[in-house]
């Protein structure tokens, strides 16, 4: 396997910092695609642009982290095997993971296609933004298969320890989408219909080079007709570990679209002002984020291997490396607000409209970097039905239901919405830190035979 990596041998702590960082660079410049089209949109089309930017891309991500969610599953399965020498079934999996991806990427592109207005009605899309929102939904949901499958096959290569490829990959779309962007609405006014091309086809691109790559580079798979087969046993263990990742990640970007809907009822400004620290708050998770996809698949290759030790000293590594990073990023938020907001907009209404929110917002930061290091240990054992759970509690028993409260009873305005981010991660840690100190975790719920 060219470029894969073994995490059982080695520091654990060394290990897990050189596979996580190019992860964190990749989803980093990932990012970037999301983050361009606000900073083109608000430079050059305004409020109303930022916000059908912001609403458009709030539901489209709920669709996309489905599979996130089973794409984890993916790289459980493609550590464990790798972790055993088992490099023979690797074929087999990513042909059954992006047979699955495929077909459920054409039936939810058709399904949400048909429901794009009722959806952007039902969470208070501004009626100045509300055509543009449609536009912009309907062009990104076209580039869901590509997603889809893009997820897929870098999770594969995730599991069997290679993180540099995707970051090159992702490296050369993220120029390209912003070029793109450039040229489709500050060149070509086409306004948000252009920063909607210019993301699916970067999607697209991202796609075309990983399939390139891995055909060319490794074993993994061939992409011939033949080799699109679902294996029943794969489908069922990826579904066993993944679907609860999904349902945790489904219920977890709809509280973030179910509190735009509260913050949308207060004007253009503000919901323009949230969207913005929406993208903020999606740089300040990457650090974490990407170390738990490390920790993921350190947990899953050692314990394949018998060596649950090597896990925890990973992932004392990942918390204090994620918890730092997370910590830079809240203190450049709270001393450094306005400026902030001044990389996406020059617009002093929605600058000075979510000052306070960003401040408040921005202790999210740190709880929740903290919470994805501990769900990378729980999920690659498998345990996934336990972070669903944490999910769900956090983003609808106390986000949003907090939110609610803080904004209809407490009366504190759109400003109850960023406390309620700030508070959402403490019962999920608590229960991971309970779940991991039980020691149940050092036996894999879910293993390839």
């Amino acid at each position: 396997m060219n470029q894969s990596t073994s995490l059982v041998e080695g520091s654990a702590g060394k290990r897990l910092i050189s596979f996580s960082a190019p992860i964190i660079l990749a989803n980093l410049i990932q990012a970037i695609y999301g983050i361009v089209d606000m900073v083109v949109v608000g430079q050059y089309i305004g409020s109303a642009g930022m916000s059908a930017v912001s609403m458009g891309a709030q539901i489209t991500t709920v669709v996309l982290v489905l599979a996130n969610g089973l794409s984890n599953g993916g790289t459980v399965l493609s550590a464990q095997l790798f972790g055993k020498g088992e490099h023979k079934a690797l074929p087999t999996l990513v042909g059954t993971l992006l047979s699955f991806f495929a077909l459920a990427a054409v039936v939810l592109t058709a399904l949400l296609m048909l429901l794009a207005r009722p959806l952007l009605s039902a969470i208070n899309t501004p009626e100045v933004a509300f055509e543009q929102a449609v536009a912009y939904f309907l062009i990104c949901m076209a580039g869901t298969l590509f997603v889809y499958c893009y997820n897929g096959l870098s999770a594969i290569l995730r599991g069997v320890g290679n993180s540099t490829a995707p970051m090159v990959i992702v490296i050369i779309t993220v120029i390209l989408n912003a070029a793109l962007d450039l040229l489709l609405v500050a060149v070509i006014p086409m306004g948000v219909v252009g920063a909607a091309l210019a993301t699916v086809f970067s999607q697209f691109t991202s796609l075309l080079l990983t399939a390139l790559y891995i055909k060319k580079k490794t074993q993994l798979f061939d992409f011939r007709p033949g080799s699109w087969r679902i294996n029943k046993d794969f489908l069922k263990l990826i579904i066993k570990i993944g679907l609860p990742q999904s349902i945790q990640f489904f219920f977890a970007t709809s509280s973030f679209v179910l509190l735009s809907g509260i913050v949308n009822l207060y004007g253009v400004n503000p919901s323009a002002a949230a969207g913005a620290a929406a993208k903020i708050q999606s740089l300040a998770h990457l650090p974490a984020q990407g170390v738990m996809a490390g920790i993921i698949s350190l947990s899953a290759q050692n314990l394949a291997a018998g060596k649950p030790k090597r896990v925890m000293q990973g992932l004392g590594t990942g918390l204090v490396f994620a918890g730092l990073l997370s910590l830079i990023v809240c203190l450049l938020c709270i001393f450094f607000p306005a400026q902030a907001y001044r990389i996406f907009t020059p617009d002093e209404a929605v600058i000075a409209a979510g000052i306070d929110y960003l401040k408040v917002m921005s202790v999210s930061f740190i709880l929740e970097g903290l919470m994805f290091c501990l769900f990378g240990v729980i999920t690659g054992s498998g345990y996934t039905p336990v972070t669903m759970c944490c999910g769900i509690l956090s983003a609808f028993v106390v986000r949003y239901a907090s939110a609610w409260v803080l904004c209809n009873i407490f009366s504190m305005g759109f400003l109850g919405v960023a406390v309620s981010y700030s508070i959402g991660p403490l019962p999920s840690i608590a229960i991971c830190l309970i779940f991991i100190l039980s020691g149940k975790w050092k036996t894999p719920r879910v293993q390839v035979r």
